[in-house]
């Protein structure tokens, strides 16, 4: 037959859980995690999925007795962020911490023995997400210093 080679080594068969801290640490999970045993682990704190995160909507948390999936990224996030209307500022800061913690994980160590297809190759389904997210298009506002332009309308006189 012939010899098959894939560029992510098979360290984690099912792929791991990802949950981003808000203070920028992450941590990964290779067995089933539910969201409530990391609120009981870290209370007045709920967890987020990644991808259902958008710019002028609400922050949904997960349901306490929910399996959070393999394969994706999730947030801690505090309470008073829970059922907000994510703002641009926030949306910035969250990505700006998922891309640093993704960059600093323990699961980016094999980059030295596959320095490209490491970030690449190993969640790539991840990183799409969050670029999606993040790439939601805002409303284009623009501003003159003049004013519009109206006709001047004056009475004619008409003289016999």
């Amino acid at each position: 037959m012939g010899n098959a080679a894939s560029c992510t080594p098979s360290l984690t068969p099912n792929g791991v859980i990802k949950v981003l801290f808000l203070d920028g640490r992450l941590e990964a999970y290779t067995k089933p995690v539910r969201a409530a045993e990391l609120m009981l682990e870290y209370p007045g704190q709920f967890v987020c999925d990644s991808s259902y995160l958008k710019v002028g909507h609400r922050i949904q948390g997960l349901l306490a007795d929910e399996e959070l999936e393999r394969r994706k990224f999730y947030f801690l996030l505090p309470m008073e962020l829970l059922y907000s209307v994510l703002t641009h500022e926030e949306m910035s800061s969250l990505n700006y911490k998922a891309s640093r913690g993704t960059k600093q994980g323990s699961f980016n160590n094999l980059g030295k023995i596959f320095p490209v297809f490491s970030e690449f190759c190993m969640f790539p389904s991840d990183l799409k997400r969050l670029e999606e997210v993040v790439r939601e298009p805002e409303p284009i506002e623009r501003y003159s210093k003049q004013r519009s332009w109206r006709p001047a309308l004056e009475t004619i006189d008409e003289t016999l």
